[in-house]
């Protein structure tokens, strides 16, 4: 396979390298919050079908979302395929590098603020022993937590 130079400009094109691409307004989003989404081939190579994700699976939903957040080369691409509500409800859900959580919270703090509606709430079994900054540090290692369980005796 022969290698192809990048003709516009970019002399690394690698994601790792690459600022995020973070919209000025969150309203700019304009992505669809149902049905398939199909990603650009430079964020996921192979197949289209690897390319597509059913936004009703929560599962590749999120993965979507991490694949645009992390490897869209500009805030266009980001704007064509996030939706601002979806993006809200999933925030606190996705997997993304400290460097991208970061720029997206310092450019959106309400982002920062997001209430994650997909876990457990404070009348559940779950109990939290990690603090409020260890959710905020993106793929940082966080503290464990420990399930309650409770147990019935019977009297005999």
């Amino acid at each position: 396979m022969s290698y192809v130079a990048a003709r516009d400009g970019r002399r690394n094109r690698s994601a790792a390298n690459r600022a995020p691409a973070v919209p000025d307004r969150i309203d700019d989003l304009h992505g669809n919050s149902l049905g398939v989404l199909e990603v650009p081939h430079h964020m996921a190579c192979g197949h289209a079908s690897r390319r597509r994700y059913d936004l009703e699976d929560p599962a590749q939903l999120r993965h979507a979302y991490e694949q645009v957040l992390c490897e869209a080369a500009g805030c266009g691409e980001v704007e064509d395929l996030i939706n601002p509500a979806t993006l809200r409800r999933v925030w606190r859900d996705l997997h993304l590098p400290f460097r991208v959580r970061e720029a997206w919270e310092t450019r959106h703090p309400s982002l920062r603020r997001t209430v994650n509606r997909t876990r457990p709430g404070p009348d559940s079994t779950l109990v939290r022993t990690s603090g409020d900054r260890a959710a905020a540090r993106g793929f940082a290692r966080r503290g464990r937590s420990t399930v309650l369980r409770t147990t019935t005796v019977q009297a005999t």
